[in-house]
């Protein structure tokens, strides 16, 4: 009995000194080179956003002034709520186009509509907590314009409700656009 545990304990240490060996040695054994390499070049340029969003009253910028959370309370009449900058000479076709919403039942008016001084665009509409309207009409942004998003919103009940937008800016005789997403949270 003696024997075989002795040379069990001499295996065990023959082995640990060859994992050692090659463990030691292995990192001369292999070699490689550089030789196959390939450059690379961006070709894809980054550009400021043509058509920005600024904050007015009771709302979020996000993401390089592409995105935002308005926040309005019950009974908030005409706010303008955002600003559409133009940062180009050139004209742009903007409309609001819904894509989601929670807890829209609440609302008994609830519309949103773009305008300048001279220029209403009703966009969306809620009316006793049903949709009469949830994607406008293209509305006009002029070159270097600035316009704004304003809103009207009741409710008959506590709570939040949100509606989720896309901002769908096009390029005018073109079918290039941008999609910001707007998100308007009406609370009490």
């Amino acid at each position: 009995m003696i024997k075989i545990c002795s040379f069990q304990k001499i295996k065990k240490i023959v082995h640990l000194l060859l994992t050692l060996v090659i463990l030691l040695e292995a990192p001369h054994i292999v070699a490689g080179s550089t030789y196959f390499h390939m450059m690379i070049q961006a070709t894809t340029f980054v550009y400021s956003p043509e058509v920005t969003l600024q904050n007015v009253t009771n709302s979020l910028i996000y993401t390089n002034n592409t995105s935002a959370k308005v926040t309005v309370s019950n009974g908030t009449n005409n706010l303008d709520a955002l600003k559409i900058l133009n940062q180009t000479s050139n004209d742009s076709q903007l409309k609001l186009i819904k894509y989601n919403d929670t807890n829209i039942g609440r609302l008994t008016n609830c519309t949103i509509w773009f305008r300048d001084e001279s220029t209403t665009s009703v966009q969306i509409k809620i009316i006793d907590g049903e949709y009469n309207q949830i994607v406008g009409e293209y509305y006009n942004l002029v070159g270097n314009g600035v316009d704004h998003i304003t809103i009207t919103a009741s409710t008959n009940a506590t709570g939040t409700s949100n509606i989720y937008t896309y901002l769908k800016i096009l390029k005018p005789n073109t079918s290039t656009y941008a999609l910001y997403i707007i998100t308007f949270e009406i609370t009490d």
